[in-house]
């Protein structure tokens, strides 16, 4: 049994975040007519609007480190979360940046700057790597780019990359790998593949998908033992963080909470036991851990409670069928 969180709905209705309205009323209240009226507002939304012109420039700055929460990479996928779509003011430029970028593969590349001793080249070129072409996949899955042929390509790759313990650390430099064994999947490359192959229906019962839970499961339950490149699950990665920019609690119980394989397993009940207990008296959430990139937003405080977090939260738990109290 996992705790039941009391019903965050009119909390989050109370709130003024345009995104957190929008998306309430889509997902949780089903009210389709207030949506389209709140995504007014959302589209002239001044934080909005700094994000869609910070990611138009995402390839004039290389990216050097994964988990730089500065990259418009990661602003890209924060517009997909908050259910923009292609056709929205800009974004359809952003879509088409990304797709334009496509290895013969058919990895969507980032600008990335690998220096000479981890393998690199030490000067920035179009490459991919697990740890982000996912992301990128994602993003325009759920702008909702389907139907194109560098969409369909994309996700084969993706599918030709997995392993029997999903997937592993693997780039198109040629000379460089993570800092794990080679056999071991890579925790965050997994979880990003699985959240691009998320967005795909027909994939979710997918063996390959199947496979990427098992790892992820399996991290969990071996939490106790070794790390795996690097990636530990201790008390950070029990923290509330929003943008879900690294490998933590949140990211991943909302990647796994959309794959049916995954939706009653034990172990993630278990990960979603740890977040339901910490739902506040006003019924809301609030961050254990920021990202200072992000700290005029309602995610980036800690002292105060973050209705996104919350409404992250409540959509998780709807989606694995537990009511709220």
């Amino acid at each position: 049994m996992v705790t039941q969180i009391v019903d965050p709905t009119p909390y989050l209705l109370s709130c003024n975040d345009p995104w957190v309205l929008y998306n309430t009323h889509i997902n949780l209240t089903g009210e389709r007519s207030k949506a389209e009226e709140t995504k007014k507002s959302l589209l002239k939304n001044a934080y909005i609007l700094d994000l869609i012109d910070e990611s138009i420039q995402w390839l004039g700055k290389p990216l050097s480190r994964h988990n730089d929460a500065t990259h418009p990479l990661h602003k890209i996928a924060l517009l997909a979360d908050f259910n923009l779509k292609h056709n929205d003011l800009g974004i359809s430029y952003i879509t088409e940046t990304i797709l334009s970028n496509q290895s013969m593969e058919g990895a969507f590349q980032s600008f990335i700057d690998v220096p000479l001793r981890y393998g690199g080249s030490g000067s920035a070129s179009f490459e991919w790597m697990i740890c982000d072409t996912p992301t990128l996949l994602y993003s325009l899955l759920k702008f909702g780019v389907r139907d194109d042929l560098r969409i369909e390509a994309a996700i084969n790759h993706i599918l030709q990359l997995v392993e029997v313990n999903g997937w592993r650390c693997r780039t198109s430099i040629p000379k460089m790998r993570g800092p794990g064994r080679k056999d071991d999947h890579c925790p965050y490359g997994n979880l990003l593949a699985l959240k691009a192959l998320s967005q795909v229906p027909v994939l979710l019962n997918h063996e390959a998908v199947k496979a990427g839970v098992d790892a992820q499961l399996e991290h969990w339950e071996n939490r106790d033992g070794r790390k795996i490149y690097l990636f530990g699950i201790g008390t950070t990665f029990k923290r509330l963080k929003y943008p879900h920019i690294w490998y933590d609690i949140l990211h991943v119980v909302d990647i796994l909470s959309q794959i049916p394989y995954a939706k009653e397993d034990t172990r993630l009940i278990e990960m979603l036991e740890i977040i339901n207990i910490k739902q506040a008296d006003n019924s809301a959430f609030t961050p254990e851990s920021i990202w200072k990139a992000y700290k005029y937003w309602s995610f980036g405080q800690k002292k105060t409670s973050c209705p996104w977090i919350t409404y992250k939260i409540a959509l998780i738990n709807k989606r694995l069928g537990i009511n709220f109290s």
